[in-house]
């Protein structure tokens, strides 16, 4: 009901670049309409290089429908607000028959994108909805191949054999056991994937013996990144994913530093959580998101946001965002915000409070750092390790400090295992927006 000055951004400001049914839909649920009410909007399409701008649109609000098109009773339908005269004339929106016009004009964001000229604010950098068949289709990502280590030390072996899919328009990682793929008793034997490792080569990253007590990692799974392919600093990163379920199962939606420039170790130059909820039915109501700026507690968690869920997050889909800015993080999900973070005088002065031994390496930096640097997106699944569960979690099978950890948790495999019915994350769409 409020008319637009030119192309600013309104209430809704969306750039939709996947169609639905033959058509280019926007759809907002929580938007509250009332017959009388006046929404005006201008459109920008972007056909072959070429721009297409449709300006001073409006559309009054005459009468509702349900989702099969059938019109809603009016008895139901909420009453017309008052509204003053129109200052034009109303009209029914047409196909733009314009010629082609240059893009609005940019106004430059604080949002730097590796490799490319300045970008406008507000604008789409990056978006991948996964409308693929394999791994080769993915042109901005890089499957991981690899043993992780630390300092989290997960349970599992990246291999996207068998663990990485597309389904419907998602895509799909999925834990498998180790020994389902080889036989039983593997674990105790030796694993090279030099062949094709994605980590250091001649390093335990691609070579694994099992050794006594060290035995290899029981569970395989996925991870795929744009390290190589897109890199940014700052933005607004939306992603729609429905988190895997299963004890000691992990999501990874992260942002990760492309070039390590506070250090390599430790997350000395930090990570970004877009959306973080342990798979334990015990634990599946509490989603976490920010940054991991230490590797143990309790400066590892003490910059995270929490919200607690109504029912698990793993049983839906949602819309999990995280707005990086060089004044701060927010976080949100489905659109509501639940977390706001604000570096104050710097990350530096609360990791020194704490005793971080890496602190004085942001000194270097903004009050940001080490979030001041370039980051790549990674969406993964892992499995246990020693810092995300804490010792006092009831029916953990291992110990965070124990040489045995991991074989203690293989150990007890029946206790977890028939937990894992719906494992998979399944990821819908991600996308980077410029600030």
């Amino acid at each position: 009901n409020v008319e637009m000055e030119g192309l600013e951004a309104g209430q809704w400001a969306r750039d939709i670049t996947k169609v639905k049914d033959g058509k280019w839909i926007f759809r907002d649920r929580n938007a509250e309409l009332k017959l009388g009410d006046k929404i005006y909007f201008w459109t920008y399409v972007i056909k072959n290089g070429l721009g297409y701008r449709q300006d001073n649109g409006e559309w009054t609000v005459e009468e509702f429908v349900n989702e099969d098109g059938s019109p809603v009773d009016p008895s139901n339908v909420p009453q017309p607000r008052p509204t003053p005269p129109p200052t034009q004339p109303t009209y029914r929106p047409t196909i733009p028959t314009q010629r082609p016009t240059q893009p609005p004009k940019c106004q430059t964001s604080a949002t730097v994108v590796a490799g490319r000229s300045p970008v406008c604010k507000g604008s789409l950098v990056f978006s991948e909805d996964f409308e693929r068949t394999s791994l080769r289709d993915l042109n901005s990502w890089t499957a991981e191949t690899k043993f992780p280590e630390e300092p989290d030390y997960p349970f599992n072996v990246y291999i996207p054999d068998n663990t990485i899919s597309f389904d419907d328009g998602a895509l799909v990682i999925t834990p498998i056991l180790t020994e389902s793929v080889h036989h039983e008793g593997f674990l105790t034997e030796s694993l090279d994937l030099s062949n094709r490792c994605t980590g250091q080569l001649s390093t335990t990253e691609c070579r694994r013996e099992a050794s006594g007590a060290q035995i290899l990692p029981p569970v395989i799974s996925g991870k795929i990144t744009t390290k190589h392919r897109f890199g940014f600093k700052y933005g607004k990163v939306e992603v729609r994913a429905k988190l895997p379920a299963g004890s000691w199962i992990i999501p990874e939606i992260n942002l990760e530093p492309t070039e390590n420039v506070y250090g390599s170790l430790r997350y000395e130059s930090g990570m970004m959580r877009v959306a973080f909820a342990r798979g334990n039915p015990s634990l599946a109501k509490k989603l976490y998101g920010g940054p991991v700026l230490s590797d143990s507690d309790p400066f590892r968690s003490m910059m995270m946001k929490e919200k607690i869920g109504i029912d698990n997050w793993n049983k839906d889909y949602h819309n999990y965002t995280l707005v990086w800015k060089p004044d701060g993080l927010q976080l949100l999900v489905d659109g509501e915000q639940y977390g706001n973070i604000n570096p104050g005088e710097g990350f530096f002065s609360s990791a020194r409070e704490h005793a971080v031994p890496h602190a004085s390496n942001w000194l270097r930096g903004t009050v940001m750092a080490p979030l001041d640097e370039t980051f790549y997106l990674s969406l993964g699944l892992r499995v246990g390790g020693v810092h995300d569960f804490a010792d006092d979690i009831p029916d953990k099978p291992w110990r965070n400090r124990a040489s045995k950890a991991m074989l203690d948790f293989w150990k007890h495999k029946n206790s977890w295992f028939p937990t894992w019915v719906h494992t998979d994350l399944r990821v819908d769409y991600i996308r980077v927006y410029a600030l």
